[in-house]
């Protein structure tokens, strides 16, 4: 009888195992699955009788071409032009010869699918490799959480469920800007805090894997372009803080475990370094005279004054009838001093911008607190979304848009219309409140899956507030709603998570008494 009792629980102990393996690959392939075909039916990839329309992407407003020339592209159109077409071009002709870049992640992933030599090559095709690397990423996330716990798994539906409820911002996979690239990377990043807050820190195997998720998520959406280096800045400290243990391990294991989290943390920064550098320089050859003419034109005039700002960077005070006028408007033709003082002298004219906003900081809070506005129009309708051959093609590059900042008094307008404009705002100053109470001895009693959730809110918070910090002390207020696009879709999973955690921490009694 004993014996028979031992091969029993031998054959249990060997069922574990696969099980063990099977629940997270199923939760991690079902994952993966939901993701991309849910962004493929969310945009038109995958067209189905009774669902959805046709294909959805976002027209080009002129940046485009600093990605497709990397690949040797060139627009499939009678013009050979895809700029401020009315429609999005997604058939393209390979075979040409590549420009000179600095160094992307988005040129990077669109390398990896473009045909070399002469051929064809559809948007299309891009936006299912980045759908693909998205749903690894959750799929990976999925398959760690459900190995702590099978109900944990659907923790990865937070950073999906905006994307794939509206197309604000999943309609981006079909374009050539930077900005998919940086959002999968991000749907990376909160994959990785969601692992984090789903697993203790003796799970070491597990927090490793959060580790990958938050570091080559970070990388890939820092090096997209310069405005996205708060991703993996956020990244690179969330990452130095995660905590793991090895109790029972040798002296050297524990030492090892507790500097996990800094080691990835500087090798992310190692990584990025170089590659953020060559493309912020890139930014400043082809961009500096612009960049420096919208900060102090568009946000610094009209928020400090132009009797305080133009002395400060060498215009004359004949210039301020140009205050609130972005680059686009004229391009600096006309304005008194502006050849000398901006065109000439660009990174000495941005230099003496900021140096006024550090003088000034309320003026920096308001630059701010309008882009947290802006946020709340993550839909550009400005930027098309119907392909080409499905609507009429014009060229619109003249038409003004209130939403694109070309000036700030059209601008202002816009925002005064959004009706909660205070809305994200207050949610960075909750998250964030409630992300610090969290370090409070009092919270060590509460659920350790709650106190997760609402730390990464918080991280969550703190990323979109630096997307839009870096997107106006940039370019100020010229096209502002693109430039904080991004933070609208942290923003929305910061509210998603925070009310996550509040479900978890306000069930946590009834679940402990059914465990």
């Amino acid at each position: 009888m004993p014996g028979a009792l031992t091969h029993a629980a031998g054959d249990l102990r060997a069922l574990a195992v696969p099980r063990r393996v099977t629940v997270p690959a199923v939760a991690g392939g079902l994952a993966a699955t939901v993701t991309v075909l849910g962004i493929a039916l969310r945009i038109g990839l995958v067209q189905l009788p009774l669902i959805g329309g046709g294909l959805l992407g976002v027209g080009d407003n002129g940046d485009a071409y600093r990605l497709f020339c990397t690949a040797g592209l060139t627009p499939d159109t009678p013009s050979k032009f895809s700029l401020w077409r009315g429609v999005v071009v997604t058939a393209f002709t390979t075979g040409g010869t590549p420009c000179t870049a600095a160094p992307s992640s988005s040129a990077t992933l669109l390398g990896l699918v473009v045909p070399t030599g002469p051929g064809t090559f559809s948007l299309a095709t891009y936006a299912w490799l980045l759908a693909g690397v998205a749903a690894l990423g959750v799929g990976v996330g999925a398959a760690t959480l459900a190995s702590v716990r099978p109900a944990r798994a659907a923790l990865v539906l937070l950073p999906l469920v905006p994307l794939l409820v509206v197309s604000w911002w999943t309609r981006f996979l079909v374009s050539l800007y930077a900005e998919p690239a940086a959002l999968v990377g991000t749907v990376w990043v909160l994959t990785g805090l969601l692992v984090v807050a789903g697993t203790r820190p003796e799970h070491r195997a597990r927090r490793v894997v959060a580790l990958g998720l938050l570091a080559l998520g970070g990388l890939v959406a820092a090096t997209a372009k310069p405005g996205f280096v708060p991703i993996g800045g956020v990244a690179a400290l969330c990452c130095a803080l995660v905590v793991l243990r090895a109790p029972h391990a040798r002296p050297g294991v524990r030492v090892l475990a507790r500097l996990a989290g800094p080691l990835v943390a500087l090798a992310l920064l190692a990584c990025a370094a170089a590659p953020v550098a060559a493309s912020i320089g890139g930014q400043d050859r082809s961009y500096a005279a612009v960049n420096a003419h919208n900060l102090l034109f568009t946000a610094l005039m009209p928020e400090v004054g132009p009797d305080t700002v133009l002395p400060a960077v060498g215009l004359p005070p004949a210039a301020a009838s140009h205050s609130g006028e972005g680059f686009y408007v004229a391009g600096g033709m006309g304005i008194p001093g502006w050849a000398t003082a901006i065109g000439d002298r660009p990174e000495q004219a941005r230099s003496d911008a900021r140096t006024v906003l550090m003088e000034h900081p309320a003026a920096l809070a308001t630059m701010v607190d309008r882009g947290l506005t802006a946020t709340m129009r993550p839909q550009l309708p400005y930027l098309p979304s119907a392909p080409r051959g499905t609507a009429p093609e014009h060229f619109e590059g003249r038409t003004v848009y209130p939403e694109a900042g070309p000036q700030t008094v059209l601008l202002d307008g816009w925002l005064a219309n959004i009706g909660v404009g205070w809305l994200p705002l207050a949610t960075v100053l909750l998250a964030l409140a409630a992300g610090a109470a969290t370090l409070l001895p009092r919270a060590r009693r509460a659920d350790p899956l709650a106190i997760g959730l609402v730390r990464v809110a918080a991280a969550s918070s703190l990323l979109g507030l630096g997307v839009v910090t870096v997107a106006v002390l940039g370019d100020g207020y010229y096209e502002l709603s693109k430039h904080v696009w991004l933070a609208s879709y942290l923003f929305g999973f910061t509210g998603l998570a925070g009310l996550a955690a509040a479900v978890v921490g306000g069930t946590a009694r009834f679940r402990r008494q059914v465990v």
